[in-house]
């Protein structure tokens, strides 16, 4: 069983239960690395970054938060998404600024890993010896490198755009309890009936119309945030 894998890993950092745990989410994960794999990206180096998502979403993993650890793992590698799309960036971009980019990732996610956390801008700015300036600067150039990057991806939640599809499947995993039922409702997914006016998702799920207003406006937030 993965959960009990990821257990004796974490415990004792049993490489055997490591390697059994890689052979039984690889079909997995392989997936995820054909959906993000490009010709600016060799495969070698997006499985690469799969298998260190894989050992963190290991390290990280807490059975009490109620899902199960494919559940866990799935939602950490739709960060194979940003990963793909700045390495492709990197190569249309000046070497220096390639360079200081390459140096903050690592940063990140060294103490992302270290604080089992996003680190703070101020976090990061410490370690490289930054201004915080600089690191929000950073970061605000990196989203919109996404944004860019996947501009032509409609925003709307009523789409049936395939590359939408698949941003509401990646999504789903990151919502709340409530947050997933108006989802729900306003995308027709998961045996619910579709519905479009926020005060017919309110009488449907019992909530308030300002709960509903302000639910979808979330959703929407974290939907954009993963653009």
């Amino acid at each position: 069983m993965d959960e009990e894998l990821v257990a004796r890993w974490q415990k004792s950092r049993d490489q055997m239960a490591l390697d059994s745990l890689r052979r039984n989410v690889r079909p997995m994960v392989q997936s995820q690395v054909n959906k993000y794999r490009s010709n600016a990206v060799p495969q070698s180096v997006i499985e690469a970054e799969a298998d260190r998502i894989l050992v963190q979403a290991a390290n990280s993993f807490r059975p009490t938060a109620g899902a199960s650890f494919r559940t866990h793992l799935f939602s950490n590698l739709r960060r194979l998404n940003r990963f793909s799309i700045a390495r492709s960036n990197i190569a249309t971009i000046p070497e220096a600024r390639a360079q200081k980019i390459g140096v903050y990732q690592r940063t990140y996610e060294q103490l992302s890993e270290e604080k089992r956390r996003p680190p703070t801008a101020q976090e990061v700015a410490d370690e490289l010896g930054w201004s915080t300036s600089q690191v929000l600067n950073m970061q605000r150039s990196l989203r919109m490198d996404v944004v860019h990057s996947t501009a032509n991806v409609p925003l709307r939640l009523d789409t049936t755009e395939a590359k939408t599809r698949q941003l509401m499947e990646d999504i789903y995993f990151e919502l709340s309890a409530d947050e997933k039922v108006v989802f729900e409702y306003l995308t027709g997914t998961h045996g619910r009936r579709k519905l479009v006016k926020g005060n017919d998702v309110a009488r449907a799920t019992g909530f308030s119309p300002a709960k509903v207003s302000q639910i979808r406006k979330s959703i929407a937030h974290k939907m954009r945030s993963w653009m």
